[in-house]
């Protein structure tokens, strides 16, 4: 078993990658990316995640194309101090066009015999918990991908085209939770900042009382 130390590298030091060198991911990888989604946790180990590997380079700059287009339908409707930002908006969303392989990954939606138990709620899709296990399962896949020498981008600005879902044939009972865009590493990407503990976290100074 790794250690924390080991584990703590393996965070710190993956990136999100959005550029690709000109090179393809080998099947047996692509099974081990997907394997590490396998062992994400889920709620009442539901396991709600469906994937979808698009490693035809055509088919992905086609997709990019369709999602370029969308993201230009809907951000027309922005007010012009928003619209500044819509081109570099566009960008992250479509800068899968060159990469190697694309991950769709997709959660279950609810059973509708539990949707009374969600009225009233503000975000039913967190207490559901179908996105947050695919969430986690992505991120298995980040960092899998890391440990193989691989880089790999989690996006949802794509899912502002509303054409995805027919495009892509999402099973039914499906919802897209995210792309993911995988392939080698174009160069190195700088290290972010990061926010201290501090500024992230508190601990509850309110005991219960006995």
């Amino acid at each position: 078993m790794i250690n924390y130390d080991q584990l703590l590298e393996l965070l710190q030091t993956r990136r999100s990658i959005r550029r690709f060198e000109d090179r393809a991911v080998s099947r047996e990888d692509l099974h081990r990316l997907l394997e590490a989604a396998c062992w994400a946790p889920s709620n009442h180990n539901r396991q709600p995640w469906k994937f979808i590997v698009i490693e035809d380079r055509a088919r992905i700059q086609e997709l990019a194309e369709r999602v370029r287009h969308g993201m230009e339908s809907k951000l027309k409707s922005l007010p012009e101090v928003a619209a500044v930002h819509a081109a570099g908006l566009i960008q992250y969303g479509t800068f899968f066009a060159a990469a190697p392989v694309l991950i769709v990954a997709m959660h279950k939606r609810p059973i509708s015999a539990a949707a009374p138990l969600w009225d009233g709620l503000r975000q039913p899709e967190l207490v559901s918990g179908e996105p947050l296990s695919v969430a986690m399962a992505m991120q298995n896949i980040l960092l899998a991908a890391h440990a193989l020498g691989l880089g790999a981008c989690v996006m949802t600005a794509p899912l502002l085209a509303a054409n995805l879902t027919d495009e892509l044939q999402v099973p039914p009972g499906c919802g897209i939770t995210g792309l993911i865009a995988v392939g080698y590493p174009a160069g190195s990407a700088q290290t972010p900042r990061r926010k201290t503990l501090a500024h992230i976290a508190e601990f509850d100074p309110h005991p219960s009382q006995p």
